[in-house]
Parts: structure tokens; C-alpha cells; sequence
């Protein structure tokens, strides 16, 4: 935004400077039978001055700036003492000393308290050391109980798999005898038939005889010994897994019996702390009666000790507040004698940049501007004007 130098003797001034006659010389009246010729029209003379420049090279501004120095310093001095706030004042209250016989009390007490706490844990303790082992005696009955169980388990499942093994055996037994009958039958025969005749053919026979039943006897033996190994891993699992039945049996009664210790012993510790509660409440109802005296004095003193400390307090409060009170006042005092030095500046501007303005012929005079062509800069020569 540009901003015209608003003065009213300048506006009027800047105007007629360029029609104004020569001082001492009254203007020619024209003939009154001549036709006045229109003169031809003449570009505006605008000049820019850089106010603030113009301000900061007047005479009297170094008295503005020491004017700024005082008001900063006392804006200081204020924002300090505001920022500050009330001064707080510390109230150190006597102190409550126990009297020798209190003391002795306490030390009288003391043991009584500390022995009935130590009888209270004690017995405690037992409780929880009887429930322990009674709860131990139960559980290896169940324990002993549950492996007379899986033993008899254990001994029924294998005698009945030892049982259909040994109908198996019997049934491939009496298959594989029936299978070679025949053949032996035959050999049999013949070899009876050949015993008159030859002896070589006999033997012959009678080996072949042999092996034939060797084979038979083989096979059994064979199938037998498939089914005892049959026997023997199964007699294996099921004692594993008997032997894993008990031990998780075990591992559930041991989570069961710490969960039941744990509760019981949480039972007794709140019992426990319930009572040694209780003595603590009496402990302390008998050291209250007995401090209520002393306590009742000292509070007192500290009453007495209070109000004279709030009465100083409320004095320097009220003297830091007619401080800060009279620092403000002078704050403004100062602010406006500064405010009326710098209008008699503002104020001896405006003449000589009128005097100025009719010197070097200007019609406008702009204080502020944007740089444009064909105006004139006479911050430099309203500096030099006012420093005659």
C-alpha cells in the first residue's frame, strides 16, 4: 500500500508550487482582447522521502533512543518482578521432641509387642508344617494306591495277551503239523517199503525224513518266537505307559498339594497379619495418648511462630507491590514523554518537508513507495535540510 504524507499546509502547499508567480513580482494581467492560449499540461514532480531514515538523522532522536534504553529497562525490571511473583517465606515449625519418659515407653513396649508377633509366626508356622505332612501321608496312599492299580492293570492285559499268543501258537501248531502230515506219512512208507530191498535207498529216506520234519519244527519254533518278542514289546508298552499313568498321576496330585499349601499358607499369613495389625493399632493408640500432651504445647508455638511469620510475609508482599506499583508509574510516565518527543519530531518533519517541497518544486510527497520511474528521492537532501 503506498501512504501519502497526510499534511494539510503540505497538500496545499505541494499543489500551488509550480502556478505561484516570482516573490516580487505581481503577475502581468493579459490583454483583454487577446484569446488566453491554454498552456500545455507539465508531469507531476513526486518525491519519495524514507521516513524512518529522515526520523533516525533528527537532532533530537538520540534523546528518543535514550528514552527506549530507560523504558526497556524498566519494562525489565517490571516482567522481573512480575515473573518473580510474591516472595514465598519459608515456615520452619519447632520440632516435637519425645520426652525421656516417652521414650522409655516406647523401649518398655517394644519387646512385649516383638514377642507376641514372634509367637504369632511360630505358631503359624506349625500349623502350616502339620498340614504339609498330613497332606504328604494322604498322597502317598493315593500314589501307592494307584500303582497297586496299574499293576493289576498291567498284569491282566498281559496275561490275556500272553493268553491269545499261546492259542495262536497252539492253532499254527496244530495247522503246520497238519501241513507236513501227509509228506512224513509218505516218506514213512516208502522207507518201509525199501527196507527189504536196499539200504541206500533207506538212508536216503530216512534223511530226507529228518528234514522234512526239522522244517516243521522250524516253523513252529518260528511262529513262537515271533510271538514272544510280540509279547515282550507289548509286556514293554504297556508297562511304559502304566509307568506314565502313575508318574502323571504323581505330577497331578504334587500340583494339587503345593495349590492346597499355597492357600492354606495365604490363609495363615493373612491371619497372621491380621493379628500383628491389631497390635500395631494398639501399639500405637497407647503412643498417641501418651504424645497427645506434647503434641498439644508444641502446636501451640507453631501457632504463634505462624502468625508471625504470615504478618512478615504480608508486609514485604505489600512492599513488593508498591514497588512494582511505582516502577509501572514511572514506565508510563516515561512512555509518554517519549511519545511527545518523538510528535515534536514528526511535527518538525512535516514544516521542513513543506519547505522542502516548495524548494525543489515538488507536487507530491510520498513517504512510503514502491521504486517507480520518474520519482525522486529526497530522503538525502530533507537530511541535509534538517541538519543545517
Amino acid at each position: 500500500m503506498v501512504r501519502l504524507l497526510t499534511y494539510a499546509a503540505l497538500a496545499v502547499l505541494t499543489l500551488g508550487c509550480t502556478g505561484r508567480a516570482p516573490a516580487g513580482r505581481p503577475p502581468s494581467t493579459p490583454p483583454a482582447a487577446e484569446t488566453p492560449t491554454p498552456a500545455s499540461p507539465r508531469a507531476l514532480r513526486i518525491a519519495v522521502v524514507d521516513l524512518a531514515r529522515v526520523t533516525r538523522a533528527h537532532p533530537r532522536w538520540p534523546e528518543v533512543m535514550a528514552f527506549d534504553r530507560q523504558i526497556s529497562d524498566l519494562q525489565s525490571r517490571v516482567a522481573a518482578a512480575l515473573a518473580n511473583g510474591p516472595t514465598m517465606v519459608r515456615v520452619d515449625l519447632p520440632k516435637v521432641d519425645l520426652t525421656p519418659e516417652m521414650k522409655a515407653a516406647i523401649e518398655r513396649m517394644r519387646p512385649e509387642v516383638q514377642q507376641e508377633a514372634e509367637a504369632a509366626k511360630a505358631a503359624a508356622r506349625q500349623d502350616l508344617n502339620t498340614y504339609v505332612a498330613q497332606l504328604r501321608v494322604e498322597q502317598q496312599k493315593k500314589i501307592e494306591a494307584k500303582q497297586a492299580q496299574a499293576q493289576a492293570d498291567l498284569s491282566k492285559v498281559v496275561d490275556e495277551k500272553a493268553q491269545a499268543l499261546s492259542k495262536d501258537n497252539q492253532q499254527f501248531q496244530q495247522q503246520t503239523l497238519g501241513e507236513y502230515r501227509l509228506q512224513l506219512l509218505n516218506l514213512k512208507l516208502k522207507l518201509e517199503d525199501v527196507q527189504q530191498t536196499g539200504k541206500g535207498e533207506a538212508d536216503r529216506l530216512n534223511a530226507q525224513m529228518q528234514a522234512v520234519a526239522k522244517e516243521r519244527d522250524d516253523k513252529i519254533a518260528a511262529h513262537e518266537k515271533a510271538n514272544q518278542q510280540i509279547l515282550q514289546q507289548f509286556q514293554t508298552e504297556q508297562v511304559q505307559a502304566a509307568t506314565a499313568q502313575v508318574k502323571a498321576y504323581q505330577d497331578e496330585l504334587a500340583k494339587e498339594g503345593q495349590r492346597l499349601v499355597d492357600e492354606r499358607s495365604t490363609k495363615l499369613t493373612q491371619e497372621v497379619r491380621a493379628k500383628l495389625d491389631a497390635m500395631q493399632v494398639e501399639f500405637n493408640q497407647r503412643l498417641r495418648r501418651q504424645q497427645q500432651t506434647i503434641v498439644s504445647a508444641a502446636r501451640d508455638a507453631q501457632t504463634k511462630e505462624v502468625e508471625k511469620v504470615k504478618t512478615q510475609a504480608q508486609k514485604q508482599a505489600q512492599a513488593e507491590y508498591t514497588q512494582v506499583r511505582a516502577l509501572q508509574e514511572e514506565l508510563q510516565t516515561m512512555s509518554r514523554a517519549r511519545a511527545r518527543l518523538y510528535a515534536v519530531i514528526l511535527a518538525d518533519l512535516r514544516v521542513e518537508t513543506v519547505g522542502l517541497a516548495q524548494d525543489q518544486h515538488w507536487d507530491v510527497v510520498l513517504t512510503q513507495t514502491i521504486a517507480a520511474r520518474g520519482t525522486i528521492d529526497g530522503t538525502d537532501e530533507l537530511i541535509a535540510r534538517i541538519k543545517r
